[in-house]
């Protein structure tokens, strides 16, 4: 797992350099070595996905070989797109369930992987922000979150607040060096390294 020093070293590296962890908006790099962090919180976004009601007994979830339609859109048939200003608050009530997304976006080097964890003041209160935790290396995007709620009363989450936490260690980097990047989760709104770099200095909730 890596250090603090190890993290803000990878962040700080050259944009040209293949050891370059790129996080947009950038973490105060002060605040994870003032406080020997060996992982970094990443905040909720404003585009969330919530399942439609459905009168389907089922919903497949292996789409059958020369079937016209693929689990991409059994998907879209089922979601429905939401979009939360920051200072407004998205409701999740117990048992359920949305995609969300983290506010910033991440590019992991080849010599680098990680895996999220959720956080446990929100764990406490019944949020669960994911099932699939690993992230490979190469992997560039926005962190898709699974956000259920396992509580037993509503639960108010807002887009700015810090979701989540991301650890980072190192990989041996492969030898196939034609391999692609790994994509992440895509909106147009979502943050980019030229738009939304202010988002730094807003005031969101701890």
């Amino acid at each position: 797992m890596l250090s603090s020093d190890e993290i803000t070293d990878a962040l700080g590296f050259a944009g040209d350099d293949p050891r370059r962890l790129s996080i947009t908006p950038m973490p105060e790099l002060e605040d994870v070595r003032r406080h020997a962090a060996t992982s970094i919180d990443l905040r909720l976004g404003r585009w969330f996905l919530s399942f439609k009601q459905s009168q389907n007994s089922s919903v497949p979830l292996a789409i059958m070989r020369g079937a016209r339609r693929t689990l991409a859109d059994v998907e879209a048939s089922r979601t429905k797109q939401h979009f939360i200003p920051f200072g407004d608050k998205f409701v999740l009530h117990p048992g359920s369930f949305v995609l969300g997304a983290t506010l910033e976006w991440l590019r992991l080097p080849a010599t680098l992987a990680g895996y999220v964890t959720g956080k446990s003041t929100l764990g406490r209160h019944g949020l669960v922000i994911e099932t699939a935790s690993g992230i490979h290396p190469r992997f560039a995007g926005c962190l898709t979150l699974e956000l259920a709620n396992v509580g037993e009363v509503p639960i108010e989450i807002l887009p700015g607040m810090k979701i989540c936490q991301v650890f980072f260690h190192a990989v041996s980097e492969t030898k196939r060096q034609e391999l692609g990047s790994m994509e992440g989760y895509r909106k147009p709104t979502l943050p980019t390294p030229k738009r939304d770099i202010t988002l730094e200095k807003i005031s969101v909730p701890e």
